[in-house]
């Protein structure tokens, strides 16, 4: 039994390497640059063990993209869960999306990178998937305010497109500006005055 848990972490620290090293220069060099011959050195290995692990550059790549896409998901659905008023709840959602971004800048990078710039070769991925949770989740929270009566009966759309609006923009600088010009602090800030808009006199 020993034996087998230290081969298992000895796959797992293999795996963790190969992924590591494929991420760092899919972001530096792109990744139609990135050769399976970079990523092995840079992971101290050979090609026939990430052919092993990953069976191709393609199969790194979206162990990859699976990977944060899989923890992105488990956050939201952690997040959609919260409770407390409309605005506790908008604003738990919110700054919890902005860790998670934060916490994962690198990958993040990569996936703007693969979707707004010009096309290199990537496998197909659902790339949208993680923005649209996110519009449903803050559309129910605005939903169920509207319901309760702490916010007043603005355009449901019109909110949650507000509410995004703000989060992405501030979750992009993250990545546009070094040191960022608005960090956390200013999110809430910003979602305060978003919030104070639409509120029914519930303030935090």
């Amino acid at each position: 039994m020993g034996q087998q848990i230290k081969e298992e972490r000895a796959d797992a620290a293999v795996r963790q390497r190969l992924l590591a090293a494929a991420l760092d220069s899919f972001t530096r060099k792109g990744y139609a640059a990135t050769s399976v011959r970079e990523i092995v050195a840079a992971a101290g290995v050979t090609k026939p063990v990430l052919y092993y692990y990953f069976g191709s550059k393609e199969g790194i790549y979206l162990e990859l993209m699976n990977g944060t896409y899989a923890l992105f998901a488990e956050r939201l659905n952690l997040l959609a869960t919260g409770r407390g008023s409309a605005r506790e709840r908008l604003t738990a959602f919110c700054t919890g999306c902005f860790d998670g971004f934060v916490e994962h800048v690198q990958v993040v990078r990569l996936i703007y990178s693969l979707y707004f710039g010009p096309s290199q070769g990537a496998p197909p991925f659902p790339y949208e998937e993680p923005f649209d949770r996110m519009l449903e989740i803050l559309a129910g929270f605005v939903r169920d305010g509207i319901a309760a009566g702490e916010l007043v009966a603005v355009n449901e759309k019109d909110a949650t497109w507000a509410i995004i609006s703000c989060l992405n923009t501030v979750m992009e600088e993250q990545l546009c500006h070094t040191p960022p010009r608005i960090d956390r602090e200013g999110l809430v800030r910003i979602l305060n005055l978003i919030l104070d808009g639409f509120s029914q006199g519930v303030k935090p």
